[in-house]
């Protein structure tokens, strides 16, 4: 009947055959042109996210364009701008960025919470305090009726820039909330505080009642609780505490070590010894062998014990723990308690590693802490030899200087002409704590300082950067110094001279000589913005005049890589292979939150060929693992830096970051976390995750290398 119908109605008379044809034909035009308005409102929307990108990177924040950006009818646009600002950090925009803080799109208001409060980490302590209350008092309830996830966003953002104030008033305001899964954003603000070192009874006390009320808290209570750390309130309520070792969840255990270690309360000791040797999960075993090491043990045989069986665990990270962290304790080598003596016996017999049966990095820790423990009698079982990996030389090195014992001065000064930087270096950071251990022989402390007044004339960026922090040590302070410092930094440039020039300028303010202001304004005008932010500070040490306001809003980096063509050809999930020594390590790369991080990265990686047989150069066990360093000693980068792109994300298990010397330093070196980092959230960018792989991230060792990183699976 249907079909009769249609056939009626398209076959019948010719007016009304012709009658459905142009209808037909309306309808397919307008369709036709609602593509091509769709595809040209696309193509604008890039162009639009270009231009902010473009802004963000040369951090030209006063760009008209980016402020009218910030109220586009394309709430991709929105957000984008919005986000750039985090990155920005300028907080003459912060109304603005209020402002979107009720857009009608949730993107852009969760956008605005990670810029308003990141960029609010510029702000002074009055404009905090004024900002603050507006956002706790009325912003947060015109959000929470918009977006209730984004407010709850905006409780955890506000620690990291409030004062003491905004932590009382948060308290105040949702400290009565006792439901531990749907408050993790006010634990996690007072966290943050935490981290900043602002705390306040109120807040100690409501971490500790979701204990109370609930053992198996998200591990989120005891990250929060071990950064506020060694606290009266958690001191009385530790039998409340104790309980939580047993956590099903690994991440609260580890934490909950940590605390334990900082509380330095004997009551801890059964707990952690639990942990230290039979958990589960290393890195609980490496945070509990961690805080073992802040209790004095020379009575307490029961935790030397422990650390003494740790050192061989079949887990190199526990074993390498146990013996680097043991220095911290202040053991005594006395007779007549046979597992001191047996413990003393191993590590000599690791330092001395004469048969080459342990692992070099066993042997440096070990050859360190003897030289902690025992001081100038340990210097007879560190055995140093050129035919060593340079890595162990240069710890070795370290360890003959803490040792304190005069008969290694000779061994160090062998090393001041050795031509690969990292020993030379290493020998003069060596003289330094050797010079310290002796300050009283004043020949001993001009010798040294001597020595490094020549090695300020370096080629080395390592060297030059750490003989102008030493230069500021008190015992070395001079006025003599100022000339060659002056010197030495109008012969230096950027990019690959940052470091070191951020060191001379830092050296120069703490001089307090007025010989150095001229040079110090010429440095103002250095074409990287973290040396002449260096500068400024430096000449209101001096003068105690405020320099900052001459530095000009923009200064055009040194190198920009605007290639878009390239961006745009990426796929939207970037998936990255990296082989290792240890296995494989896959990632997917954060395209949208960081483009100029993953395109510079991904560029080393498949057009240089950059990264293969880089080392992994920085291991600290449940931390990060970090390597991309052409040096091998983490001075080094690939001749460019690239602007830090922050974002909202947060460092989880796995999270791939880029180091750097402080904002807008980042250049090849990169780090993978390996477990939760809230503290470096906003401070370090972020790029990307490890999908598969942590296997082998966990087992990397400090000489480890890359072989090859490659796109796709």
């Amino acid at each position: 009947m249907g079909k009769a119908k249609w056939s009626v109605f398209t076959a019948g008379s010719p007016r009304l055959q012709s009658w459905a044809i142009t209808i037909l034909t309306i309808i397919l035009i307008n369709f036709s042109l609602s593509q091509t308005l769709s595809q040209r409102e696309l193509e604008l929307r890039d162009e639009r996210i270009e231009d902010i990108l473009r802004i963000q990177d040369t951090r030209t924040p006063h760009n008209s364009r980016l402020l009218e950006y910030l109220s586009d009818k394309d709430p991709a646009v929105r957000e984008k701008a919005t986000v750039a600002f985090g990155s920005i950090q300028d907080t003459s925009v912060l109304h603005l960025l209020v402002t979107n803080l009720l857009d009608s799109e949730e993107k852009v208001q969760y956008a605005a919470v990670f810029a308003i409060c990141q960029t609010a980490t510029q702000l002074s302590r009055k404009g905090k305090e004024n900002f603050q209350h507006d956002l706790i008092w009325i912003r947060h309830d015109q959000l929470q009726r918009k977006n209730p996830l984004a407010a709850e966003k905006l409780i955890e953002e506000i620690g990291k820039f409030g004062t003491e104030d905004a932590l009382k008033d948060l308290m105040l305001r949702f400290g009565a909330n006792r439901d531990n899964n749907s408050n993790i954003s006010v634990v996690m603000s007072i966290a943050r505080f935490a981290i900043r070192g602002v705390v306040r009874q109120e807040a100690t006390l409501y971490l500790i009642s979701l204990v109370k009320q609930d053992e198996k808290v998200p591990w989120q209570v005891l990250y929060a609780l071990q950064r506020i750390g060694n606290n009266p309130d958690i001191k009385n309520n530790l039998a409340d505490l104790l309980p939580v070792y047993r956590h099903p969840d690994p991440l609260a255990r580890m934490y909950a070590a940590t605390l334990f270690g900082k509380l330095k309360d004997e009551a801890a000791i059964d707990a952690l010894k639990q942990l230290a040797e039979y958990d589960t999960d290393w890195r609980v075993r490496v945070n509990a062998l961690k805080a073992l090491s802040n209790f004095s043990i020379n009575t307490k045989v029961e935790i030397v014990e422990t650390f003494r069986r740790s050192f061989l665990d079949k887990v190199e990270y526990i074993g390498l723990t146990a013996i680097e962290v043991l220095g911290n304790t202040g053991l005594q080598e006395v007779g007549g308690v046979k597992s001191i003596a047996e413990t003393f016996e191993k590590l000599k017999e690791i330092s001395l590693n004469s048969k080459g049966d342990y692992l070099w990095q066993y042997q440096a820790a070990a050859s360190y802490t003897l030289a902690r423990l025992i001081g100038a009698d340990a210097w007879q079982y560190i055995n140093i030899s050129e035919r060593q990996e340079n890595l162990l030389q240069a710890a070795l090195l370290k360890a003959l200087g803490e040792t304190g014992d005069i008969r290694v001065q000779a061994t160090l000064e062998s090393y001041l002409t050795s031509d690969i930087p990292m020993l030379q270096r290493s020998a003069i950071e060596a003289l330094d704590i050797l010079t310290h251990k002796n300050q009283n022989d004043s020949v001993r402390v001009e010798k040294t300082y001597q020595t490094c007044l020549q090695f300020l004339q370096s080629d080395d960026v390592a060297v030059v950067t750490f003989i102008a922090e030493i230069l500021t040590d008190s015992i070395f302070q001079r006025p003599q110094s100022v000339q060659p410092l002056i010197e030495k930094l109008q012969t230096m440039r950027v990019p690959d001279d940052i470091e070191a020039m951020q060191a001379i300028c830092n050296t120069l303010g703490a001089l307090k000589d007025k010989r150095a202001i001229e040079v110090l304004e010429d440095v103002m005008d250095t074409p990287d913005r973290s040396i002449a932010l260096s500068a400024a500070s430096a000449l209101e040490t001096i003068t105690g005049k405020n320099y900052r306001k001459n530095l000009p809003e923009w200064i055009q980096p040194l190198y920009t890589d605007f290639d878009f063509k390239y961006f745009h050809a990426l796929p939207e999930t970037i998936n990255v292979t990296m082989e290792t020594t240890r296995g494989t390590i896959r990632m997917d790369l954060y395209k949208d939150i960081a483009p100029f991080t993953v395109m510079s990265f991904l560029k080393l990686a498949t057009e240089r060929g950059y990264y293969r047989g880089l080392y992994f150069h920085r291991v600290v066990p449940n931390f990060v693992i970090q390597g991309g360093d052409p040096r091998g000693d983490g001075w080094g980068g690939p001749g460019y830096t690239i602007r830090s792109e922050f974002s909202s994300l947060s460092y989880e298990t796995g999270t791939l970051g880029m180091a750097s010397a402080g904002k807008d330093t980042e250049g090849s070196q990169f780090f993978i976390t390996q477990s939760p980092q809230p503290h470096l959230d906003g401070k370090y960018t972020i790029f990307g995750k490890v999908t598969s792989g942590m296997e082998a991230v966990n087992k990397i060792r400090s000489d480890d290398r890359i072989l090859d990183v490659k796109m796709g699976e």
